[in-house]
């Protein structure tokens, strides 16, 4: 025979695919060297038998395709037609059998075959193992997927890999504070004195004031207003009350690069501040306290630079004083 199925191995006299045997659509030249007494069987051909498993192999290509076995033994073997694959189809749902068979290893103990006679057992630890031979199915040299490789402690290890991507990804986001992770968030102090009222002076009443106050005088000379954004405004309350534990208590004043972080999520390019601070007493009005503290920032430099369009105001109540911070941003 000239030609043989690539598939099955069925002798052909011509390239006529499909197979007759089991339909598949290509051929290939049947190399069959045959031993003595052997050349007129037709149905003879040359295999390569692994010598660790046993598996057969169409050409002579170690390692072994089953248990990376580098030695294969040539042998001839006679084709028998009830060990050629069925016709794909002919039943429906069932593994079709595969031409050759193979030797194993199985467990005496627990059943559990093995490619190699490599005792002990992997599953139960029995260091006795019987040959077999056994036909080998379509399904059992199918390619595993993924899904037959994730094993319950692979399972478990992939699910703590991805807990830990998002935990990372969570805090490189700033969507929650994680250690180890740089926080947009203001720090929180409890300086001494009031924050939004004192002797029955509202300071948030003030502080509209006193910025109503500064943007008509920028108005005035041409420069457009400043709009208050909540961003500065908790910034300059964080400053201004660490302000009034410095003055009052003795404190240290706040890490300048931690400010600096602070302002870069509020401001473009640069930001400035301005602190004052007047007395007040039970007969001063929110009216006039903005425009006292007003006309101390307009009596400096910086405050009608148009290049701020942005600001945050606080003020804080304490010791009879009210204290002052205002940021400029752009």
């Amino acid at each position: 025979m000239e030609w043989r199925c690539e598939w099955c191995g069925k002798p052909h006299e011509e390239d006529d695919p499909p197979c007759d045997n089991c339909g598949h659509g290509k051929f290939e030249k049947a190399i069959v060297q045959q031993a003595a007494g052997t050349r007129d069987d037709p149905d003879s051909m040359t295999v390569w038998v692994c010598t660790e498993c046993g598996r057969n192999h169409q050409k002579n290509s170690p390692p072994c395709s089953r248990c990376n076995n580098a030695t294969l033994r040539r042998e001839t073997v006679t084709i028998d037609e009830s060990n050629l694959t069925e016709r794909p189809g002919a039943y429906s749902g069932a593994d079709r059998a595969a031409l050759e068979t193979t030797r194993v290893w199985v467990c005496t103990e627990c059943g559990r075959e093995h490619a190699k006679h490599s005792p002990p057992c992997s599953r139960c630890g029995n260091q006795t193992l019987e040959q077999e031979e056994k036909a080998v199915a379509d399904a059992e040299l199918a390619v595993p997927s993924y899904f037959d490789l994730l094993t319950p402690r692979y399972a478990v290890a992939l699910v703590a890999v991805l807990a830990l991507a998002g935990i990372f990804a969570v805090g490189a986001l700033g969507i929650a504070d994680v250690p180890g992770f740089p926080s947009d968030d203001v720090p929180q102090v409890d300086a001494p004195g009031d924050a939004t009222e004192a002797n029955g002076l509202e300071l948030a009443a003030v502080e509209q004031a006193y910025l109503a106050a500064v943007n008509d005088e920028r108005e005035a000379i041409g420069v457009a207003a400043l709009e208050r954004t909540a961003g500065l405004d908790e910034i300059a309350t964080y400053r201004n009350q660490m302000h009034v534990i410095q003055e009052l208590e003795g404190g240290s004043p706040p890490d300048q690069d931690e400010l600096n972080e602070l302002l870069s999520g509020e401001c473009s390019t640069s930001a400035t501040s301005y602190p004052g601070s007047i007395p007040f007493d039970d007969e001063t009005t929110a009216e006039d306290a903005g425009a006292e503290l007003a006309a101390g920032i307009l009596a400096t430099e910086g405050w009608e630079d148009e290049q701020f369009t942005i600001t945050g105001v606080d003020i804080h109540a304490a010791d009879g004083q009210l204290f002052l911070i205002q940021y400029f941003c752009d």
